[in-house]
C-alpha cells in the first residue's frame, strides 16, 4: 500500500470533517438565539478531536449540543449580546455631544478591553473544565490574565478573522472550525501553564473526561 494513500485519505477526512462541524455551526446558530450552545457544542467537538482524536462529527455535535444547550444559552448567548451592547454604546457615546463624552468611551473601551480578555478563553473553559455561571466568566478571565501572551494571540486571530468575514462574508461556512481550532490548541498551553501555578492547583477546577 502506498503510505502517500493513507495520509491523503486521512487529510481529506480531517478536511471533510471540519467542513461538516462548520455548516452545523452555522445552521445551529441562525435563531440567533442559539449561537451560545451551538459555539459550545463546536469546541466541544474540537476538544474530543484534540484530546480523544475522537473524529466523529454529527452524532457528537448534536450530543454535545444538548449537553451544552443550558449553559450555553445563559452564559455563551447573553455573553454574546453583552459584546454586542457594548459596540452599540461605543457608537452611541460617539454621537454624544458632551463634556463627559471622552468619560463614557473611556470606560465603554475598558470593559470592551475586559470583554475582549475573557471572551478569548471562554468556550475553551466551558467545555474543558467543570465550571458554570459567574465562575466560568472569573476563571476565563483569570486565565487570560495570567497567559496574556497567548490571550493577545487568539484575539489577534479571531480579529483578523472577523475582517475576512466582513469582506467576504460566506467564509462563515468554512473560517469558523479553523480559527477555533487554532484558538482551543492556544487555550491548552495556557491551562498547562496556569495549572502549574501553586495557587491555581489549590482550586477545586476539574475537568470532563
Amino acid at each position: 500500500m502506498n503510505p502517500w494513500e493513507g495520509k491523503t485519505s486521512l487529510f481529506l477526512k480531517t478536511v471533510t470533517n471540519i467542513i461538516i462541524l462548520n455548516v452545523l455551526w452555522v445552521l445551529s446558530s441562525m435563531p440567533v438565539l442559539t449561537i451560545g450552545p451551538s459555539t459550545a457544542a463546536m469546541y466541544a467537538v474540537i476538544r474530543k478531536w484534540h484530546l480523544y482524536k475522537d473524529d466523529s462529527v454529527i452524532r457528537s455535535f448534536i450530543h454535545e449540543y444538548r449537553l451544552f444547550f443550558k449553559q450555553g444559552l445563559m452564559v455563551g448567548t447573553l455573553w454574546q449580546f453583552l459584546g454586542m451592547l457594548l459596540v452599540l454604546d461605543a457608537y452611541f457615546f460617539l454621537q454624544v455631544q458632551s463634556i463627559v463624552k471622552i468619560m463614557l468611551i473611556v470606560v465603554t473601551v475598558t470593559a470592551f478591553i475586559l470583554y475582549l480578555l475573557t471572551s478569548s478563553m471562554l468556550f475553551s473553559i466551558m467545555v474543558y473544565y467543570q465550571t458554570k455561571g459567574l465562575e466560568l466568566i472569573k476563571q476565563a478571565f483569570t486565565f487570560s490574565i495570567i497567559d496574556a501572551k497567548t490571550t493577545f494571540a487568539i484575539i489577534l486571530m479571531w480579529i483578523g478573522a472577523g475582517m475576512v468575514l466582513y469582506y467576504a462574508p460566506l467564509t462563515i461556512f468554512v473560517i469558523v472550525v479553523p480559527v477555533s481550532m487554532v484558538s482551543f490548541r492556544f487555550s491548552m498551553l495556557a491551562f498547562n501553564k496556569v495549572e502549574r501555578l501553586p495557587k491555581i492547583q489549590s482550586k477545586s477546577w476539574g475537568r470532563f473526561s
